[in-house]
């Protein structure tokens, strides 16, 4: 009886014994987790992070660069309208300061500021605008930068062939006319570029302003 008992009681604890390894084995398939597997999941959803990432920088890098450019566009066109306001407001204190010395004397070889010659008289007015020309009209003639005479704007220099190549000078007023110090008779006067004396004796214009 005793050694039934016995046996009895080794069966249950080896019973016991195996079913606890079993669950303990079960468990352990169900947690573990295959490290290689688990660095690939880890390294998949960080590349997926880091990508999210470089696109929005990608994306704020894109913005901050066209945001700059239509700055440096802006500053361009903001530039090239002071320079056109500049010249404009230039070029009508030249007409001022000419207009101020109508009906002044032509001396030949004189440069103001109570007579002149002709490109005495484009020199003065220049200077007192703060810009300095060449002495004579064939040198201000190639001096500036070359216009067109459907191109005019107010403060050319317009040239003439009045006695043998370029050798008459006068500033474009606007509406056809330029300020001069024309002749012994006239003194500084106005006078028009097509008129019958002046039209055919047109050269050039340059631009200094």
């Amino acid at each position: 009886m005793k050694k039934t008992k016995l046996l009895l009681a080794t069966v249950l604890t080896l019973g016991i014994a195996t079913f606890s390894f079993t669950n303990a084995y079960a468990d352990n398939e169900t947690t573990e987790v295959n490290p290689a597997n688990a660095k690939e999941t880890v390294e998949v959803q960080q590349g997926e992070v880091i990508a999210d990432e470089d696109l929005e920088k990608l994306l704020s890098a894109n913005e901050e660069q066209v945001k700059i450019q239509e700055t440096e566009v802006k500053k361009e066109e903001q530039v090239a309208v002071n320079l056109d306001e500049k010249a404009s407001s230039t070029a009508d204190k030249i007409i001022v300061i000419g207009k101020s010395k109508l009906g002044s004397p032509y001396v030949f070889g004189s440069t103001g500021p109570s007579s002149f010659d002709c490109s005495g008289f484009t020199s003065y007015v220049f200077a007192q605008a703060g810009i300095s020309l060449p002495r004579v009209a064939s040198s201000q003639a190639y001096g500036g930068k070359r216009v067109s005479k459907a191109n005019l704007q107010k403060g050319d220099l317009v040239f003439f062939n009045t006695f043998g190549g370029i050798s008459h000078v006068g500033i474009y007023i606007g509406s056809g006319n330029f300020i001069h110090a024309s002749s012994y008779n006239s003194g500084v006067t106005i006078s028009n570029l097509n008129d019958g004396y002046y039209g055919p004796r047109y050269v050039t214009a340059s631009r200094y302003l």
